[in-house]
């Protein structure tokens, strides 16, 4: 089997540039051993919020403000195709429980990035329990981010692939095939698949390249059964969220560790996600745990995505590195390697992230 673009990794990134590969008539062959979105794309939150995150001020805010505005013409287009994504609007409300919080969220307001469609308004304690009563007394003060959305991860990774009508190989990519820094092909564990260019979009993995400088953060989420109304926002403190989704479930979450390659949940992160619920919660009642996720989400040493072009190879790409925001930036990502494999300018420039940086 011969294909124009192999693209290893069947997660959003990896989909998202079948899918604008397609666009531009290009053929593409996704590798994956597990299948499309059965890893971080497939358990993420969702969360579609470019006004913070690590590099947020700063050299990830031009792509997560991309990456907003494809996530809503992409939603557009798949809409109209007939694929459900979940993709809506979903305030946020971040909160502080001390005076050293409340003026570090007023410190955030002041240095927020602008983008189009999102309000940041800075509310008192009494107008933040007026928006969701159930928060605890004690809240001291919030961050309200009006314009903000969410969208099914997994729903949206796979209509990306559906969409791209890309080949399929559920096998494990080994190496890349060819000399002279130049690639002819992915060696797999079926075999050489012939290709012209490649793009690297392996998650945390790093077995086609050693060079890859990617590292697995742990995560995980629960879904819970909940008693009463839906939550009138993504609730936010620190790192932590709880949000209801159109199931009626509200997930919370979320943890971060160093384990390794180890995706099992762990009761350890159960217990804790639960306590900080019922910290920023404490009058959500929870009736039960419908579902415990984990997940390795992808991260580099210096807290910024890679994109660009692999040092000494001429036609191997690589993305990732979107840690906890990987979902944000998926198809900024896949649209960022699409123009690269074909030879258009790239939209944004890419230099921040260029994957030389590691040497």
């Amino acid at each position: 089997m011969t294909t124009e673009v192999a693209i290893v990794g069947g997660g959003i990134v990896g989909c998202a540039t079948a899918y604008y590969l397609a666009q531009r008539g290009v053929a593409s062959t996704i590798i994956e051993r597990d299948g499309i979105a059965a890893h971080a794309s497939g358990f993420a939150y969702g969360g579609l919020n470019p006004t913070s995150g690590a590099g947020i001020p700063g050299p990830m805010s031009p792509l997560a403000r991309w990456a907003f505005g494809l996530h809503a013409s992409l939603a557009d287009a798949l809409s109209a195709a007939g694929c459900a994504i979940g993709y809506r609007r979903r305030d946020t409300l971040q909160l502080a429980f001390s005076k050293a919080e409340a003026e570090a969220l007023a410190a955030a307001h002041e240095r927020l990035p602008a983008v189009d469609g999102i309000k940041a308004t800075l509310l008192d304690a009494p107008t933040v329990r007026q928006h969701e009563p159930r928060v605890a007394e004690d809240v001291a003060a919030g961050l309200l981010l009006e314009g903000s959305a969410e969208v099914d991860a997994r729903a949206l990774t796979q209509a990306l692939a559906q969409q791209a009508a890309a080949s399929l190989r559920v096998e494990s990519a080994e190496s890349l095939a060819g000399r002279n820094g130049h690639a002819c092909g992915i060696r797999t564990s079926h075999g050489v698949i012939p290709c012209q260019a490649v793009v690297l979009a392996p998650g945390p993995w790093r077995n086609v390249h050693s060079a890859l400088p990617f590292a697995p953060l742990k995560g995980e989420i629960l879904r819970l059964r909940t008693q009463g109304p839906p939550l009138v926002a993504s609730i936010g403190w620190g790192g932590n969220y709880a949000t209801t989704k159109p199931d009626g479930l509200v997930w919370a979450g979320t943890t971060e560790e160093q384990a390794g390659f180890d995706a099992t949940p762990s009761a350890t992160a159960k217990d804790a996600i639960l306590a900080r619920l019922g910290r920023i919660l404490p009058g959500l009642t929870v009736a039960g745990v419908a579902q415990h996720t984990a997940c390795l989400r992808p991260m580099t040493a210096d807290g910024l995505a890679v994109l660009g072009r692999l040092p000494q190879w001429d036609n191997v790409y690589v993305a990732g590195g979107g840690g906890r925001k990987g979902v944000l930036y998926g198809p900024a990502m896949g649209l960022a390697m699409a123009q690269l494999v074909v030879g258009e300018e790239p939209e944004l420039d890419l230099s921040p992230y260029a994957p030389g940086r590691f040497g």
